[in-house]
């Protein structure tokens, strides 16, 4: 029964980045975010690093769980699935998922495998070959 609740609940997303020092490097990430919001304004979204900035994951996850969220779905903003994606987040997931067992907290794959980026970047990349030099932007 607690699965059903958790399921029918109130959604949240992490959008999850790696983190630089470099307060520029978060403006894209925060960018998606603002879409997110825009598009669902009364959805519970947020943004967390791993690194270099805050917030971090469990901060975004806590904000989230006392906002009322009973389901998170945490979307890495990774191109590959490397070291951080197959062995960091799960164990942060995890950890959250200990922290507050009440929640249904679900990992996504990283956005880089996903075939709409894949062929977004393909697209991107033709077009930066093309003699103009321009990607559209």
């Amino acid at each position: 029964m607690q699965n059903d609740t958790k399921a029918a609940g109130i959604a949240g997303l992490i959008l999850l980045a790696h983190g630089s020092r470099d307060a520029l490097w978060r403006q894209p990430i925060e960018a998606v975010l603002g879409a997110v919001r825009q598009t669902q304004p009364h959805g519970l979204a947020a943004c967390a690093y791993l690194e270099a900035c805050a917030p971090d994951l469990p901060t975004a996850a806590r904000g989230l769980v006392e906002a009322g969220a009973t389901r998170i779905t945490v979307l890495p903003l990774f191109l590959g699935t490397g070291k951080h994606a197959r062995e960091d987040i799960p164990k942060l997931v995890q950890e959250i998922r200990d922290t507050h067992p009440q929640v249904a907290v679900e990992l996504e794959p990283a956005v880089g495998e996903h075939p709409r980026v894949t062929a977004l970047l393909a697209e991107l990349a033709l077009a930066a070959m093309e003699p103009s030099g321009s990607s559209g932007s």
